[in-house]
């Protein structure tokens, strides 16, 4: 079975935990990988409108120009994370030349595939050699759908920036909460949990768009709970180390079992409070590794004690890190995953 030495990641999210930190493990890994930056053809608002529609002049250069990259460098595999862009056409132009795979951390085959975003997608499905998807239930979905290889490729932490780190008298005072979640509003209960927290007398910090947080969290809000700027990077990694408790909620837009926050939280020495799943359970010991709640009092009972018990907290927090260490939950032993589905996949294309 022949290594996989090349890789054109094509890329469609936002953010560097997605394509950016991929293309760093790879090369950590000792492939030679690179960005395929697809959002540089859709510049200004004109741009931006054809990002949302996935229609133009700047996505048809963006297909081409990647069809044009790859046959002049025939890299092993051409990886298009998440693929928004690319639509059937495309990708019959792409499969003589190199091995086409795919990967999503969203659910394009969920509730809401009717989104404008997965429209090239759907249709470029039967298309792809392969496919890694984010959830169990995205495997059977994904082959009925023409994709004849499917995998999942669990979430994972960054060990570069995911980790332990002492946080200065200031740092503390800045970031510094009862309870945290930084992430997007969903009416799944989460407000719920937080509002009772908070009731509860807990200092509850909120991360996340204001313009979806105020509608979505309740009337009576309490003075505990504060809706404050999404954070990214450095600031995100602070304030879960300056939290007592990390919240951690499933999206049911997107039938979550388990997020990338189940990662990161621990791997920082955070103490990680999460909605109780089987796939949450088989990743970290409840009451030892972690601590789960399915409901908004068993939410708030757990915060409260953790937040008041610094010796315990502490103890199941770098149980924890411990484990997400030990179980290779971090994107090296995700990527070493990859490579080993896609040469295997590869091998059995020929």
């Amino acid at each position: 079975m022949n290594p996989i030495r090349s890789v054109i990641i094509a890329r469609s999210a936002f953010g560097d935990q997605y394509e950016p930190a991929w293309d760093r493990a790879l090369g950590e890994l000792g492939v030679n990988s690179r960005i395929f930056e697809t959002h540089a053809f859709l510049p200004g608002l004109w741009g931006r409108v054809q990002e949302r529609l996935l229609w133009g002049p700047g996505v048809a250069r963006a297909g081409r120009a990647l069809v044009a990259e790859t046959e002049r460098d025939r890299p092993d595999v051409v990886l298009l994370y998440h693929g928004h862009h690319f639509g059937p056409a495309v990708l019959e132009r792409l499969r003589p030349l190199a091995f086409v795979t795919g990967y999503h951390n969203d659910d394009p085959t969920g509730p809401r595939r009717g989104m404008l975003r997965y429209r090239l997608l759907l249709k470029a499905l039967p298309r792809y050699h392969g496919y890694h998807v984010y959830r169990d239930c995205n495997v059977p979905e994904f082959l009925a759908a023409g994709v004849p290889r499917v995998k999942v490729l669990p979430a994972c932490y960054l060990p570069w920036i995911d980790r332990p780190r002492e946080l200065s008298a200031e740092e503390a005072r800045a970031w510094g909460s009862d309870v945290l979640f930084a992430g997007h509003a969903e009416p799944d209960g989460r407000a719920e949990c937080l509002a009772v927290a908070a009731r509860a007398g807990l200092a509850v910090r909120v991360h996340g768009d204001p313009r979806y947080w105020r509608p979505a969290g309740p009337p009576d809000a309490p003075p505990g709970l504060r809706l404050l700027p999404a954070i990214y990077g450095e600031e995100y990694r602070l304030a879960l180390r300056a939290a007592k408790v990390c919240a951690c909620f499933f999206s049911k837009w997107n039938r979550d079992q388990v997020t990338r926050r189940a990662f990161e939280i621990p791997a920082c020495g955070a103490f990680l409070l999460a909605e109780r799943t089987p796939a949450m359970q088989a990743l970290y010991e409840e009451g030892k590794e972690a601590e789960y709640f399915a409901s908004p009092g068993e939410f708030a009972d757990k915060a409260r004690f953790y937040a008041t018990h610094d010796d315990a907290r502490r103890r199941v927090a770098e149980a924890g890190c411990r484990r997400a260490a030990a179980s290779g939950y971090d994107i090296h032993s995700r990527m070493r995953q990859w490579l080993a589905d896609v040469a295997a996949w590869r091998a059995g294309s020929r």
